[in-house]
């Protein structure tokens, strides 16, 4: 047995704002044994930006994706893999999302409007 640790951010930052802007409540880890096709599955609080998995030693790929409250997805899958998990070393994963779709188009932006823009409609 080993562990795989996975550490994810949200535009390199690691800021509970970020999956709110997301709409994320969690992030669903999806790692497989590619040997035997063996599947696990772990959802973890968005908010915490690192999870550590026990699995068997052995080369996996896998998913990580950012989860509303009822577990539907509101990012696309970021890859994890491939990579080898050994019995004696704890394999690390990092992953960064992008901004959520809303806050690319308007950080930083919100106080260059002008006074006059603001009033219309």
């Amino acid at each position: 047995m080993g562990f795989v640790t996975v550490q994810w951010a949200i535009e390199e930052r690691t800021d509970a704002s970020q999956c709110k802007a997301y709409g994320a409540n969690a992030v669903e880890l999806m790692l497989i044994n590619t040997e035997n096709n063996h599947v696990t599955r772990q959802v973890v609080p968005c908010e915490r930006f690192d999870a550590s998995i026990q699995v068997t030693a052995d080369d996996y790929v896998g998913t990580i994706t950012l989860v509303d409250e009822n577990g539907r997805p509101v990012s696309e899958p970021m890859p994890l893999g491939p990579f080898e998990v050994s019995g004696t070393d704890t394999t690390t994963r990092r992953v960064s999302f992008p901004a959520a779709e809303g806050q690319r188009d308007t950080e930083g932006q919100r106080d260059r409007q002008r006074p006059h823009d603001r009033e219309r409609r």
